[in-house]
């Protein structure tokens, strides 16, 4: 047997057990672990959750510590849209996921006829050609008249003829007239076929990003048909079924402070947002109010998507509880 023998004892530290070898003899320059006195270590939080060495996860129990109601993140704007009449998809500019600008064209409809038309009555709506005519006839016929009525102080003319030529000057102002009137129903009528091609293309609205586009060149629509989800998510809404029962619920107001837990890929993360909706009325049969909050979401690494879990409540959480967790974002 060698003259050393081996011991081995198990040290914990940071939650997880260490085993070590230990010499029962002492090594020189090594003080005896049965003599020397014990260095002092640092006590290790019972609760590693609440310790802020590591970040909280989104389990049960942290979320039964941070309190709340759970919600969802919806899009502060969304739409979805589809053609006002039965029509054949020509064209589709933008796929799902891609930003688009309020007016950007998205799905264009079977409107190559209706696109003639309208090149033919713009001609027409921008031609005055008509009014002119009418307005030369009418002055000629005015002058006709004054000239007539001039000679016959004279007795040059009589007054069958002069009476006949204040008639052709008048039938030949109302001539001019109508042209007028024909023309502003050109410009009205060139208006009307523009809404009727508006009504083939599917534009944005708003500023945003296409959630989805549900169908491809080719495809026939009827007008019944949502063909096209275009949400915008700089900022979030949030409906808040808030209990009754709870004296701050009833004393809120729009413009007051909410404190939001993100579920962000399992990881908690608190945000400040504000009330900006307080429903008057409460739902008998679960006791709870709406109360809707908006959240600020920019564009940047912090920003979470649509659709997410999200704990609310109106109250500040703990600081033991919100130092596991990224944020707040103060409102502006």
């Amino acid at each position: 047997m060698p003259k050393n023998r081996f011991v081995w004892s198990g040290l914990l530290a940071g939650g997880c057990l260490l085993i070590t070898p230990a010499f029962a003899q002492t090594e020189p320059g090594r003080p005896d672990p049965k003599t020397a006195t014990p260095t002092a270590q640092p006590a290790q939080p019972s609760d590693p959750a609440l310790s802020g060495a590591e970040p909280a996860r989104i389990t049960p129990e942290f979320i039964s510590k941070f309190g709340g109601v759970m919600c969802v993140t919806l899009p502060s704007r969304r739409a979805e849209m589809g053609f006002q009449q039965p029509s054949r998809v020509m064209e589709v500019r933008v796929h799902g996921g891609a930003e688009v600008k309020k007016d950007e064209l998205i799905v264009r409809g079977d409107d190559d006829e209706d696109v003639n038309l309208i090149k033919i009555q713009k001609t027409r709506a921008e031609s005055d050609l008509p009014v002119q005519k009418a307005k030369a006839q009418m002055d000629l016929a005015k002058v006709e008249y004054e000239r007539l009525e001039e000679v016959r102080t004279k007795d040059a003319s009589s007054q069958q003829e002069v009476e006949r030529a204040r008639l052709t000057y008048e039938g030949s102002r109302i001539d001019y007239l109508l042209a007028q009137r024909q023309q502003t129903e050109e410009v009205l009528q060139l208006a009307r076929m523009q809404a009727r091609v508006d009504r083939l293309h599917i534009a944005a609205p708003f500023d945003g990003i296409i959630d989805t586009v549900s169908v491809d060149v080719g495809q026939s629509v009827s007008e019944t048909d949502k063909i096209v989800r275009i949400v915008n998510i700089d900022k979030l809404w949030i409906d808040v079924g808030a209990p009754t029962q709870d004296a701050k619920t009833l004393l809120l107001q729009p413009g007051d402070t909410a404190w939001v837990m993100l579920d962000v890929a399992g990881s908690p993360r608190l945000r400040t947002a504000k009330v900006i909706e307080v429903s008057p009325t409460a739902d008998l049969g679960s006791r709870t109010r709406r109360i809707r909050v908006e959240l600020d979401n920019p564009k940047g690494p912090e920003r979470v998507i649509a659709g997410e879990a999200a704990w609310v409540r109106f109250t500040e959480p703990s600081a033991q509880v919100a130092s596991q967790m990224t944020g707040p974002r103060p409102i502006d």
